[in-house]
């Protein structure tokens, strides 16, 4: 685009360029509006009746913006500083943004929709191109293939908004059909089109004299370096494994598989088995590795976790007696099916409960102390009351403290015979056996470690900030961002589940929709404002710490228990999970929030993006240029 008056270098000294604009007049004035005008002003660098007194000087530029003048004179000198003026209106979009997105899970693909289908003005904002290391998307259900994987999210409110499913099985849906689910949802809606597939990121850089992230990625053995103004990572939080740090580990010579790299080529059964770990993929591989033929099981793990159904699914649906997770019938799909309605008031339904539910996890609240109490009788029920297991396996911390799972067929395995418990630390693991802390040796066959991911926040590949800033050192301590999207330091890097997310309440896939959203409307504001790079504030990010650090203080999740919720701590700071009820951070992302960010333009006036004084809109002789009348 065609930049007007742009002077050439002088020394300001000597020099000063000044634009003058004259108005269009006669037809087509518009077409070449506006006429620079250069005048020379040799006035040792103030123009005409504008004398600096008392020795007053200019401040001079900091970060992009112009810094404030000297206040101490009887009479303020500006300095003058030369816009070089665009021959555009308004808010036009100065340069399409090239955006590269990290990840095909629920959050990227959710943003490639949002971008191509909820916001198509953005077609002409951005370019969007997803890498997705693996072989297909779908993110956590690509990689968790787990016996008895299954979420703990109702069917109907863990899909995308854009796209609800009518012909889900159950209430809470396997891991295989969701990953169906994506996949179908992909080639629906063609999103396919912004993936590369098999590209696997290895490292991001963020280039101050280009204003853009250098990011590094593996294709075919092969590797290259792509740019973007703006990187969005959206990998999720729970994305990389690794094996627990439990001596002697790599020396079992019997079978070893961890639950996010399960091995399906091999024969469990007539095995004695046993399961680290008892967060929500230990208690889901647990019954169903206990019902193979001739195993004999054995759950090691450092305490209970609380495990009830929430819900009443019959009672949202109008009936009665259908238990924890109930098949959908063919009436029901049909319904769903032929009246989009109906689904959208049942999912209505789910999400207002799951809303509501947040009045539990505020400590010693009614909600919390009656569904504890709820709780504990649903667990006894299915322990058959057994003293013993019921001592063992009903915690005694508060309801939420970890995640509440349904957990289908866990507690009624400890009922078999071939099921046993152990509560206790693993002091070391021989070439066939586990040794736990009291000295006991327990000889197995198989080994599954159900321990989790990496809580770091942290991706497994450099990401370099400003100045060189590491996010990994950053983080190192504790992982601290704004409202979970954004970190100081790291220009123009957006975060879906960062830090204190809506990960432990509400409804998951809406929160990942809010966040694209409140994303959009960042890109929108540095494409149409002429904005070089945002990060926020490191004192915003301060204050948000702290003010979160007081609200979970009220919040079970810092009780007395273990959770990846707190980095796999008793007690620390709570890193996980949003401060506050998931309308709150509706509330908190529908506003960008300007005043908490750091905002660098592409020149030294903030206001050149208003070009030549138009709107487009106005230029356009079919427009009704008073449609803000009211009557």
């Amino acid at each position: 685009m065609a930049l007007i008056g742009v002077p050439a270098a002088v020394d300001d000294d000597v020099v000063v360029k000044e634009l003058i604009t004259t108005p269009p007049t006669g037809p087509g004035a518009l077409d070449s509006f506006p006429t620079t005008f250069i005048r020379e002003l040799k006035t040792n660098g103030t123009a005409s009746g504008d004398e600096p007194t008392d020795g007053a000087t200019p401040a001079t530029s900091t970060n992009g913006l112009l810094g404030s003048h000297s206040e101490t004179t009887k009479k303020t000198s500006r300095e003058r500083h030369v816009v070089p003026l665009m021959n555009i209106p308004g808010y036009s979009v100065q340069r399409k943004l090239r955006v590269i997105t990290i990840g095909a899970g629920f959050s990227g693909l959710m943003f490639a929709h949002k971008i191509r289908y909820e916001h198509p003005e953005m077609q002409n904002i951005v370019t969007n191109t997803i890498f997705e290391a693996r072989s297909e998307v779908g993110g956590t259900w690509l990689v968790n293939t787990y016996p008895g994987v299954q979420c703990d999210v109702p069917s109907h409110i863990y899909a995308f908004p854009f796209d609800p499913n009518p012909n889900w099985d159950r209430f809470y849906s396997s891991g295989a059909e969701i990953h169906e689910y994506m996949v179908k949802t992909v080639k629906k809606w063609n999103l396919d089109r912004d993936v590369q597939l098999n590209t696997k990121v290895t490292g991001v850089f963020w280039q101050q004299d280009l204003g853009q992230w250098k990011v590094t990625v593996e294709c075919n053995s092969v590797q290259r370096d792509e740019y973007a103004e703006i990187l969005i990572s959206a990998q999720g939080f729970l994305n990389a494994w690794d094996w627990p740090d439990i001596y002697g580990l790599s020396k079992f010579k019997g079978h070893k598989v961890h639950s996010a790299n399960w091995d399906h080529s091999y024969d469990y059964s007539k095995k004695r088995i046993a399961i680290i770990g008892n967060g929500s993929s230990g208690i889901q591989i647990l019954p169903k590795l206990a019902q193979l033929e001739g195993t004999d099981v054995l759950s090691i793990q450092r305490g209970p976790s609380w495990i009830v159904a929430r819900m009443d699914p019959g009672k949202l649906l109008g009936k009665s007696g259908l238990g924890s997770n109930p098949e959908y019938t063919e009436e029901d799909k049909k319904l769903f099916r032929e009246n989009p309605e109906a689904l959208h008031q049942y999912r209505k339904k789910l999400i207002h409960s799951v809303n509501k539910a947040f009045k539990m996890f505020v400590k010693g609240s009614p909600e919390n102390i009656d569904n504890q109490e709820f709780a504990a009788r649903q667990m006894a029920e299915k322990l058959n009351n057994d003293p013993g297991l019921c001592a063992k396996l009903i915690p005694t911390w508060e309801l939420g403290c970890r995640r509440v799972t349904p957990g289908s067929g866990y507690l009624e395995s400890f009922l078999l015979p071939n099921v046993h418990l152990k509560q206790t630390s693993i002091k070391e693991i021989t070439e066939d056996s586990i040794v736990t802390a009291d000295g006991e040796v327990y000889p197995v066959d198989v080994v599954v470690c159900a321990t989790g991911f990496d809580v770091s926040h942290c991706p497994h590949y450099p990401v370099i900030g400003r100045d060189g800033v590491s996010l990994a050192a950053k983080w190192a301590d504790e992982p601290e961002s704004y409202l979970s999207v954004a970190c100081p330091d790291f220009p123009n890097y957006f975060i879906f589940t960062g830090p204190n997310a809506v990960v432990g309440h509400g409804s998951l896939i809406e929160g990942l929709s809010w966040t694209a959203d409140y994303m959009i409307k960042w890109l929108k504001k540095i494409a149409n404002e002429d904005i070089r790079s945002v990060e926020p504030k490191q004192s915003a990010v301060d204050d948000f710490v702290t003010y979160g650090d007081e609200i979970h203080k009220t919040l079970t999740w810092t009780g007395q228990c273990r959770s990846w919720y707190k980095k796999n701590r008793v007690d620390g700071r709570v890193t996980a999970t949003f401060p506050g009820s998931a309308l709150l951070y509706k509330r908190m992302i529908s506003d960008i929030r300007g005043e908490d960010w750091n905002i660098e333009y592409n020149s030294p006036n903030r206001f050149r993006f208003m070009g030549n004084g138009f709107t487009e809109y106005e230029l356009d002789e079919t427009n009704d240029l008073a449609w803000y009348v009211s009557k």
